[in-house]
């Protein structure tokens, strides 16, 4: 929306007042509420000076910001008692006035352009799934034994049936497209959005994940994504009709399948963004690079119907509680850098797991133990991050920051 449709959208809905949202490197939401009268057309461009920390590492101090509102980016907060509307906000240096290089968001901006300039597609088309679990001080009774698959389960067994339902009914008066949900394994809770943009994508699951924990405050459970992850489907388009189309593997194109490379190939180095903000290493799941049948693989090809034009590549590699902007922006660059210089899908970056059930099964950041292992991904980010300085995407500041917070998580 222009500045004058928010404003007309804020006369039609009554808001009282704006919440104005940022995002930090770990992922989470920051937010200053305002009263509806300090939002002008000219706050559009002019912005709002404060300090912040988008750095959450003990040795940075709070900088002062100018956080500027996007029109494009708003949804309307039902759980709060007066009608508010949330802003989401760009981050720029209050005296050059350029984006931080350590705003998360317009890392995601940034690689959108720079897939625009290479001239491979001029969009992308992204469906993400949000996994979670909820945990109730008391469990409703159930005859279900414990051992009862969960997945897709119907009835008294999908015990969370209820409240995805009240998830998706306030999400639509969010302005949240919630396109399906369902009992997933595991005893988790799955809810797919709508398939949207890159930066659109990542705006909706930070919403998303606001809701769920609004949702779950509100009836006394616990929200957690423990051990779970948040798998994407992606298709990179021009004019409208996906590249990703053709008749190899799987009805993929020779396109599709260099973009694949291009994931395997830095699944090491993405792997390393996707983990930095997580806190206990047993919190994520074990990864294989190219197993096409297991869930666990980190990407796969995806049939979503009997339309040959519905091929998608499926990435796997970001736990739930990840920072979506940097993981999936570094997902877009891996294909950028496979397509550019057609690179093959074949699983020979990594040693091969005794005992693995998948011949062509490869560890991601595992050591001898089995366990994930910051260092080593650490050391691959380090040296493997050409591809993702391209095109001023990701800074050098904000890869050194990751790697400080990999190796904060060594020691």
């Amino acid at each position: 929306m222009k500045p004058k449709a928010v404003l007309a959208y804020c006369r039609e809905k009554g808001i009282k007042a704006f919440d104005l949202r940022f995002v930090d490197v770990l992922g989470s939401w920051r937010h200053i509420t305002f009263p509806v009268s300090a939002l002008t057309e000219a706050s559009f461009e002019e912005g709002f000076g404060h300090e912040i920390v988008l750095d959450q590492s003990d040795s940075l101090y709070p900088t002062h910001a100018i956080l500027v509102p996007q029109g494009a980016a708003h949804y309307l907060d039902p759980f709060t008692h007066q009608p508010t509307l949330v802003l989401i906000a760009s981050v720029q240096d209050a005296v050059m006035r350029e984006e931080s290089p350590l705003d998360s968001r317009h890392v995601a901006v940034q690689a959108m352009r720079y897939l625009e300039a290479s001239t491979i597609g001029d969009g992308i088309a992204v469906r993400a799934n949000c996994q979670f679990r909820i945990e109730r001080t008391a469990q409703p009774d159930s005859d279900t034994p414990s051992t009862h698959s969960t997945f897709l389960a119907c009835g008294t067994r999908d015990r969370d049936f209820k409240m995805r339902c009240e998830v998706a009914d306030v999400a639509v008066e969010a302005g949240l497209h919630i396109e399906r949900h369902f009992s997933g394994i595991n005893s988790c809770s799955e809810m797919i959005l709508k398939q949207s943009g890159l930066v659109e994508c990542c705006d909706d699951i930070l919403m998303l994940r606001y809701l769920l924990g609004q949702n779950a405050c509100k009836n006394r459970d616990t929200l957690t994504t423990h051990a779970l992850w948040l798998p994407s489907q992606w298709s990179i388009t021009r004019q409208g009709e996906s590249i990703f189309v053709g008749s190899s593997y799987r009805g993929l194109s020779e396109t599709g399948l260099h973009a694949m490379g291009g994931i395997l190939r830095h699944a090491d180095a993405i792997t390393a963004i996707a983990v930095a903000n997580n806190v206990e290493a047993s919190g994520v799941p074990w990864l294989k690079l190219c197993s096409i049948n297991t869930p666990e693989s980190i990407c796969r090809v995806i049939i979503a119907s009997n339309n040959p034009r519905d091929r998608a590549i499926e990435f796997r590699g970001a736990p739930a509680a990840c920072n979506p902007y940097l993981v999936y922006s570094a997902v877009l660059m891996a294909m950028i850098d496979g397509i550019q210089n057609k690179m093959t899908t074949g699983a020979t970056l990594e040693r091969r797991i005794e005992g693995a059930d998948d011949i062509i099964a490869y560890s991601i950041g595992r050591d001898e133990s089995g366990n994930l292992s910051r260092r080593p991904l650490m050391e691959k980010l380090m040296s493997d991050c050409d591809f993702l300085n391209r095109g001023e995407v990701f800074s050098n500041e904000l890869i050194d920051l990751i790697c400080r917070q990999l190796g904060t998580a060594i020691r």
